[in-house]
């Protein structure tokens, strides 16, 4: 299922954050209106709406909130300044939010497993002297490098680069109307 509404603002919002437009309280604020009903980024997967998204939204919203601080509020600017790489990322992810093409990439979870971690996973932790979160660590690693090789990898979210450049042609900005 394709959702370009909310796909859209998601992507003005993740261009607004990159850009230093508006800080990453504003983000979340946006994203929890517009796009994960009443979510925080770091928590839709908990939704019931997440179970049956568009599936593209779900690991955007994780890249999205690996971006910034979310313990202050501040702008992605100065020392919180993006690298090249990060933006042309970026860049990337608005340009495949703006396609019409289905995200087939498997998920993989790739948020630091404590994160997540119930009161019996860390007591599970701490029993087994942290072996038990080494191997979920080493599990979703695994699971990763599975994943990298279903396509064209520098390419993702685009499954190839045929995708890429296909949407490339098709790209909505800096078109004469």
């Amino acid at each position: 299922m394709i959702d370009l509404k909310r796909r859209k603002k998601l992507a003005l919002h993740l261009g607004q954050l990159s850009t230093g437009q508006i800080s990453n309280d504003d983000f979340e604020e946006r994203i929890m209106d517009d796009v994960t009903y009443g979510w925080l980024p770091e928590q839709y997967y908990r939704s019931k709406e997440s179970k049956n998204d568009d599936k593209i939204i779900r690991p955007i919203l994780e890249f999205s909130w690996c971006l910034y601080n979310d313990t202050y509020n501040h702008k992605l600017k100065g020392k919180h300044e993006l690298t090249e790489g990060q933006i042309k990322d970026i860049a990337r992810l608005i340009l495949f939010l703006h396609s019409d093409q289905e995200y087939d990439w498997n998920y993989v979870d790739m948020t630091n497993p404590i994160i997540r971690f119930s009161f019996n996973d860390l007591l599970k932790s701490i029993i087994t002297f942290g072996q038990y979160y080494r191997n979920i660590k080493m599990s979703r690693e695994q699971q990763f490098e599975l994943m990298k090789k279903e396509g064209d990898f520098e390419y993702w979210p685009f499954k190839t680069k045929a995708d890429y450049e296909r949407q490339l042609k098709n790209q909505p900005f800096l078109v004469e109307k």
